[in-house]
């Protein structure tokens, strides 16, 4: 008898962190949890790593310009601006498609001192079009996306990944779970270890269920456009898709678009 559940196919059921009507106390322990389990994963870490070696590679004359699409309460995108801004100028520009998220992720920019020039927040459905951009307009050098992809059914996440190729100059990266035996162990030992948000103790494991594959990740970034790109796997059985641009040459710089809300 196995201990795992069967992870031959995708199960993606809605979690409970997603329920608008979740209590703001249950809310805010999950944030705590999650917290705690994204610093022992490394998340921070990895983005890090990439978009230092991207932003090497490309050599940009002026700040550099993440988009982090799903960005929820902000964390993840001002962690990253804290690390990466020590290396060089950078703004970080967030999307969410929830004005709760975007409300918390601009009262924690002002907590953190951070001008929008810095990081700012915007309330947007990143697969809406933009009506003032162009075929040729890029919203960012490098578009990014953390434990995203296994919230949507397959036809939406090449819809997704099609949609931050057209916003992305330089480089697309999108990081989430593997959907593996060990990754589902790491996810039910590790959010009971570190949180005792019962919201967290169903959505970690039931995230796994709900992710893909390696090989099924491929073929949804093949689908999607993003020729040559490469998966890198990491710790904790996660996977990031990272796709660069390859007709750089003649790009313009991009600015940060003003908010329409």
């Amino acid at each position: 008898m196995s201990f795992t559940p069967d992870l031959s196919q995708r199960n993606l059921v809605p979690e409970k962190m997603d329920d608008p009507a979740l209590p703001h106390e249950d809310h805010q322990r999950a944030l705590r949890g999650l917290r705690r389990i994204n610093w022992f994963s490394g998340t921070l870490s990895q983005f890090d790593s990439v978009i230092c070696e991207l932003i090497a590679k490309n050599s940009p004359h002026k700040p550099p310009v993440i988009l982090d699409i799903g960005c929820a309460n902000g964390e993840n995108a001002i962690g990253l601006y804290h690390r990466l801004a020590r290396k060089f100028p950078v703004s970080i520009l967030g999307w969410d498609i929830s004005p709760y998220a975007i409300e918390q992720a601009d009262k924690l920019r002002i907590k953190h001192g951070l001008n929008e020039q810095q990081c700012r927040f915007e309330l947007r459905n990143a697969l809406e079009v933009i009506p003032t951009r162009t075929a040729t307009d890029h919203v960012a050098d490098i578009v990014i996306n953390s434990l995203f992809l296994h919230h949507f059914e397959a036809s939406d996440v090449v819809k997704l990944l099609a949609r931050m190729r057209e916003l992305a100059r330089h480089a697309v990266i999108s990081d989430d779970l593997l959907r593996t035996r060990t990754g589902w162990l790491l996810a039910k030992i590790g959010c009971h270890l570190l949180s005792r948000s019962k919201v967290v103790h169903f959505d970690g494991p039931q995230s796994v269920r709900a992710a893909f594959t390696m090989q099924e990740l491929k073929h949804l970034a093949d689908q999607a456009g993003l020729d040559n790109c490469r998966l890198s796997k990491h710790w904790p059985e996660r996977c990031s898709v990272i796709w660069e641009r390859n007709n750089q040459t003649n790009a313009s710089q991009p600015a940060i678009p003003r908010s329409n809300h």
